[in-house]
């Protein structure tokens, strides 16, 4: 994980004309955010004076929220000369805030499951199929790093075991969920569990009956319905892994 000092973050900005030009409240509103935005802020002072065909004027507003930041520019057509408004969407831990992936279970040597996420989101309104990940969460070389606890506890408590340890984890590579709202470049992974030593492997039912609610579930999903799912599935993270995987030689799956 980066780590970031503040005041070289508020050099960076103070630095920059766009942000000279903003009124002395944006500036302080900026350089007072706190420290859990310092990711946000370091991506804001490498934003440059000009990006394509538009000139950044200043920065005219922004709005944040517990996770997420809307940033405001007042910007300048190069080709007309027109001055308009642009705007982005960050998280406030920068602009790549974590992962999302697919885990395989694997008997053998063999991949014989996957893994889903099932949970309602606030923002749409509706229960998804969803890939696993989080933010901070981040794929490591034969690891990971910070595996959200909600997740931890599910699968080990699905699998029956007293510790989830992946036998083999592979980035692949980043994606963008829209270009044209936000600056979030998410990793994607692959990820492996060997089950060879796990008896009975089913989906228990009395999770939130013996843990607290969290609006979560994980389903254990055989092999053979991945291509089932992908037509059923619509996060794009959980799409791009799969694309990639399907394309790749080390990763066989078999359905």
């Amino acid at each position: 994980m980066n780590t970031f000092s503040r005041e070289t973050i508020n050099q960076k900005l103070s630095a920059l004309p766009w942000f000279q030009d903003s009124t002395p409240e944006i500036q302080q509103e900026v350089l007072s955010m706190p420290d859990d935005f310092l990711g946000f802020l370091d991506d804001l002072s490498n934003r440059p004076d000009e990006v394509g065909e538009v000139d950044i004027i200043r920065l005219s507003k922004i709005v944040s929220g517990n996770y997420l930041v809307i940033v405001v520019f007042d910007v300048r057509s190069n080709i007309t000369n027109q001055e308009f408004t642009f705007e982005y969407a960050s998280w406030k831990t920068g602009k790549n805030p974590g992962s999302r992936g697919i885990i395989f279970l694997e008997t053998d040597g063999k991949i014989t499951h996957f893994l889903l996420s099932k949970s309602h989101k606030f923002s749409s309104m509706e229960e998804v199929y969803d890939s696993i990940g989080g933010l901070y969460f981040h794929p490591l070389e034969k690891n990971t790093q910070n595996l959200p606890k909600k997740i931890d506890q599910e699968i080990r408590f699905h699998l029956g075991i007293d510790h989830v340890e992946f036998k083999k984890v592979i980035s692949l590579g980043k994606a963008h969920p829209d270009y044209g709202m936000s600056n979030n470049q998410t990793d994607l992974f692959a990820a492996t569990i060997d089950i060879s030593n796990v008896p009975n492997l089913t989906t228990k039912k009395d999770f939130r009956a013996t843990h607290k609610p969290v609006g979560f579930e994980i389903k254990i999903i055989h092999i053979s319905e991945f291509g089932k799912y992908l037509n059923l599935i619509e996060d794009n993270y959980f799409l791009s892994a799969a694309a990639r995987i399907l394309t790749r030689k080390d990763i066989s799956l078999e359905f």
